[in-house]
């Protein structure tokens, strides 16, 4: 069952062609393609749920958690795997190492980097911050591959029973684990996902293009998951979760692509839930360049198709909230149903253009008009709460996301051919995201925000 999300696309493929067969002259096409009505109806289901969700998230009150006595901080084992990190390991073991979590000046945390077979001068750097930091320092095995397999080894060596897992360029207030703990003590709860945010947001267009995006569409996201009980996902940097959940779904699945998706998603399936701390933040950096944000996002959109391939009957057929599963639905094939869809109605706009066809199977004008105005008025009004003490970045951050928003034209069928051939080969191409081109960072507080 891990690729059934492969034969959902061939029976969709096969509905297009019963739907679409009103000319001769282009059959060729029909064979490729919805009709258009169809079409506008997912565009406007998919694009209108989305909208929702982040109208909510910008509404959405944000209350921080009350930090526990210190009697009851439990010890938290930090976890953080490297692979040629030689520009930002330094920075972010240092950082960590300085956080503010413990009782009567002793630490409650223990830090541990996992060196997965780094070529670079990595190791040599770990190596001299064990000499003067409390630092353990780890290697994986040859035959090891992913940052999956390195969280397991370094789970395994951990101590605590609360694990906290940083990316190698992450950057946290001292505060951190004061913020993230308390709501991972609450019951039920398995995992707490902390807001991410760009240190290096101003380096240049490409970085100021992913803030707009993590600032109004990916927090808030999470804020309305976290308000209606969607699906909170963890984000790979700045969490916190249960050894014992960890254990329960079987540890980090090495064969994932996008490991805290389908970490997120078996959570959720086995009926622990993920809280979003907005109040928390990691500091991560930017892909400074277009290039390099085009194979990230490329291996994103690969991973979410496979997650939702792997997980598809559970999803389906699990017990517990019925919204719950149909936002997990959303969230990992909303993207590829509405990228198609635009898709396909760029091709018919430019047939109907050169007079090859007539289409006039449209839904009513007021409708499409209606939902452009929702749609647009939900990004407005998340821009305007993100914004509200500085204005003038209003109007730029919404262009911005208008031009980024035509990436998923060169990402969605790269994603898919990727997909395809893992499908057909079983070979899984699994790209790491450079680390150290942006400028020197320097640790955020929640007034940056």
């Amino acid at each position: 069952m891990r690729h059934v999300i492969l034969l959902m696309l061939g029976l969709l493929w096969l509905a297009g062609i019963a739907a679409s067969t009103h000319y001769r002259d282009i059959t060729w096409l029909q064979y490729l393609f919805f009709d258009v009505k169809w079409i506008q109806i997912v565009l406007l289901t998919a694009g209108g749920y989305g909208a929702f969700l982040v109208a909510v998230g910008a509404l959405a009150r944000r209350s921080p958690p009350t930090a526990p006595p210190l009697s009851a901080r439990p010890t938290v084992s930090i976890v953080v795997p490297a692979k040629d990190e030689e520009a930002v390991i330094e920075g972010t073991v240092r950082n960590l190492c300085a956080l503010d979590y413990g009782e009567q000046g002793v630490p409650r945390f223990e830090v541990i980097v996992v060196d997965d077979r780094s070529t670079d001068g990595t190791r040599a750097v770990l190596e001299r911050l064990a000499t003067e930091l409390p630092l353990v320092i780890l290697r994986t095995p040859d035959g090891s591959v992913g940052k999956a397999a390195a969280l397991n080894l370094g789970i395994a060596r951990a101590r605590a029973d609360l694990i906290a897992v940083f990316d190698a360029d992450a950057r946290v207030g001292r505060d951190f684990l004061d913020r993230m703990v308390p709501a991972l003590l609450e019951p039920g709860v398995g995992g707490v996902q902390s807001a991410r945010m760009l240190y290096n947001a101003g380096q240049n267009a490409v970085t100021r293009i992913q803030d707009d995006e993590y600032r109004l569409f990916q927090r808030n996201l999470q804020r309305a998951r976290k308000a209606l009980g969607g699906m909170v996902c963890f984000s790979g940097n700045g969490l916190v979760f249960r050894r014992e959940a960890l254990e329960e779904v079987g540890g980090w699945n090495e064969a994932a692509l996008t490991e805290d998706i389908d970490l997120s998603v078996r959570f959720h399936l086995a009926g622990w839930e993920i809280r979003y701390c907005d109040e928390a933040v990691v500091w991560e950096e930017a892909v400074p360049d277009l290039r390099a944000l085009i194979r990230q996002r490329t291996r994103w959109f690969e991973g979410a198709i496979r997650c939702l391939g792997d997980h598809l009957p559970g999803i389906l057929f699990a017990r517990g909230s019925v919204f719950k599963r149909v936002d997990m639905l959303f969230f990992l094939g909303g993207a590829l149903v509405v990228t198609l869809a635009l898709l396909t109605t760029y091709l018919y706009a430019v047939i109907d253009l050169a007079g090859a066809v007539v289409l006039y199977l449209q839904l009513p004008r007021r409708i499409t008009t209606l939902s452009s105005v929702v749609m647009t008025g939900a990004i407005v009004v998340a821009a305007a709460a993100e914004y509200r003490t500085r204005p003038w970045r209003l109007l730029p951050a919404l262009l911005r996301l208008v031009v980024f928003s035509t990436h998923r034209l060169v990402v969605l069928p790269l994603a898919l051919y990727r997909y395809a051939r893992s499908a057909i080969t079983g070979e899984v191409s699994w790209e790491k995201t450079a680390h150290g081109a942006a400028p020197q960072a320097r640790v955020r507080t929640e007034d940056d925000l």
